[in-house]
């Protein structure tokens, strides 16, 4: 009889574990609507707290731009816990023109509106931000917000939790999304939006030409970040990288050619690049050479894959050009090729379809006609080719000149085989670049430095090391040997 006792309370212990394990009587994760700062109103997709899908609506942990810019931080660490700042949140969010809205912060079973009388701020362009009209104001309880017109924003808001602001303030940014990359210098192209929905809007680009290992951003207004005070202690960022989190490392292509960029926003809970995902789909490969390279008389003496064969530096942001500067003899000839191969003479050219600054020899090489120092310019997109006397300047700290200013006070002149800068008129990074007649970008995107006494390109690359100077020094380079000094 005990046996048969046991044996029953062990089988209603059993089901009493079955069923309590039942995953029907689980609650649904997606549902729970946890503590945080919510967009919720007419305007938007979640009328209150209650309704369906409520947990979309939620702030994600705001990153300040600021704490991301310090020397040492690096794109992997830009969205790290280190750049987070207390009581700083954001959203992007579909906002229809004229309803109301507000941010409700849910504090266990308790609930706060919050909103604010917004005033509008025209940015600019001023510091790298947007170049946008955006609504701006301070936190007050009870009350709500609305724009004027339907679309995508950026919501940012800062509680003032470090006491550093003057009181707990909000930004409301319209958002027209676009790429900043090597297919348009790092300029802004804007992207084609699908009608726009309180949920999702897809946005597309196409024929956006990049080069191998090709590099671009997503972001808006043609910025890069965003103030929420006038002494700009707080930032936004407003592009998306890697991983399409804010401010993060460039995303790059592999193969070089024209591709179509897609994408998609997504009312969603979590991150900031949780509402994003994209695609970058190559839709024709790259007719454009991806090298090239110089010989003739005093460079590799006319023999492919040899020691002395000159490798033209890839322009930044401009498939299918390239750039060196060399001193040349005068009647000495030289040809181009995309390929380094020896004996292989069968992509070789000494002119394209509009040649500048040079001639040719009665064997169709391609001569100068006095010996000097010459920037040689290859763009096959457009099918030139420039060889002409070399323009190379000093810009930015060094000078007081600004940034790619073609002066001739910024001028490198010629001493012998060697060009010289002028004195540095103020301490600070020295940056160098050369100019072209038939350049289509800008001047940074044929940028060198000196490095141990070498001179090294920016070419496709990111931004150089800092190279500090003091005031009245000079740079001299010597382009045929490769070398350069600061004294």
């Amino acid at each position: 009889m005990k046996k048969l006792s046991f044996l029953i309370l062990s089988l209603f212990a059993f089901s009493f574990v079955f069923v309590a394990c039942d995953p029907e009587d689980k609650p649904n994760v997606d549902d729970i609507v946890e503590d945080g700062f919510y967009v919720v109103g007419e305007a938007t997709a979640v009328a209150n707290l209650t309704a369906e899908g409520a947990n979309k609506a939620i702030m994600a942990v705001g990153f300040n731009e600021v704490l991301q810019s310090k020397d040492g931080v690096t794109d992997e660490e830009k969205v790290s816990a280190a750049c987070q700042r207390a009581g700083m949140y954001e959203k992007y969010i579909v906002l229809e023109g004229g309803k109301p809205f507000s941010l409700v912060l849910k504090e266990g079973k308790e609930e706060t509106k919050y909103g604010a009388t917004l005033e509008a701020v025209e940015l600019g362009g001023v510091d790298e931000q947007p170049n946008i009209t955006v609504q701006k104001g301070v936190l007050a309880e009870n009350t709500t917000m609305q724009v004027s017109e339907t679309g995508l924003y950026h919501i940012v808001l800062d509680l003032n939790l470090n006491n550093d602001l003057p009181n707990k303030l909000i930004l409301v940014a319209p958002v027209t999304l676009g790429v900043r990359g090597d297919m348009n210098s790092w300029g802004f192209s804007e992207m084609a939006s699908s009608e726009i929905n309180k949920n999702t809007i897809t946005y597309t680009i196409e024929d956006q030409e990049l080069p191998v290992g090709g590099k671009f951003k997503f972001a808006y207004g043609g910025g890069w970040k965003i103030q929420l005070d006038e002494e700009g202690l707080v930032k936004a960022n407003t592009n998306l990288g890697k991983d399409l989190k804010p401010g993060a490392g460039n995303i790059a292509v592999e193969a070089a050619g024209l591709y179509k960029i897609t994408l998609t926003y997504t009312l969603a809970q979590g991150d900031i690049n949780s509402s994003f995902s994209y695609t970058a789909e190559l839709t024709q490969a790259s007719s454009m050479p991806e090298n090239m390279y110089m010989t003739g008389t005093d460079f590799g003496g006319w023999t492919w894959g040899s020691e002395g064969i000159v490798s033209l530096v890839p322009v930044h942001s401009a498939a299918g050009s390239f750039w060196t500067i060399k001193y040349l003899k005068a009647g000495n000839g030289m040809k181009f090729s995309e390929i380094n191969i020896k004996d292989d003479w069968s992509k070789s050219f000494a002119g394209l379809g509009e040649n500048i600054g040079f001639s040719f020899d009665g064997e169709g090489n391609a001569v100068v006609a006095e010996d000097g120092i010459y920037m040689i310019y290859v763009d096959s997109k457009n099918n030139k080719l420039a060889i002409e006397p070399a323009k190379v300047y000093l810009t930015g700290e060094a000078l007081t000149g600004g940034w790619g200013n073609e002066a001739a006070e910024f001028l490198f002149t010629a001493e012998g085989n060697q060009l010289a800068s002028p004195l540095f008129t103020s301490g600070g990074n020295l940056r160098i670049f050369a100019a072209s007649s038939v350049a289509t970008t800008d001047w940074w995107t044929r940028e060198f430095n000196v490095f141990d006494g070498k001179i090294e390109y920016r070419g496709a690359g990111d931004d150089q090391a800092a190279v500090a100077v003091t005031a009245g020094q000079k740079v001299t380079l010597d382009f045929n040997a490769g070398t350069g000094t600061i004294q």
